[in-house]
């Protein structure tokens, strides 16, 4: 059985990666090809490079990320109250 919170880092991890990597592709082969169909055939193809190389990196770097963006937050907060 998983731990919940390994399952959860998981699906949190799964998540993020999914959505960045469909904005992201989506966007960038929108602008070089423009609404066609030939977008959305580069666009699923961009998805399934752009998904787990998204998901290994928010593995291996996402729990350090998070830690430093909450430190960026608390010293905002301190300099902005």
């Amino acid at each position: 059985m998983i731990h919940r919170g390994r399952l959860q880092r998981l699906s949190g991890s799964l998540v993020m990666s999914s959505f960045m990597s469909m904005a992201l592709s989506g966007v960038f082969s929108l602008l070089e090809f423009g609404i066609s169909w030939t977008w959305l055939q580069a666009w699923g193809q961009s998805i399934l490079i752009a998904l787990p190389i998204a998901f290994s990196l928010d593995m291996v770097f996402g729990d350090k990320l998070r830690f430093l963006s909450g430190k960026l937050a608390d010293k905002a907060a301190s300099v902005w109250p």
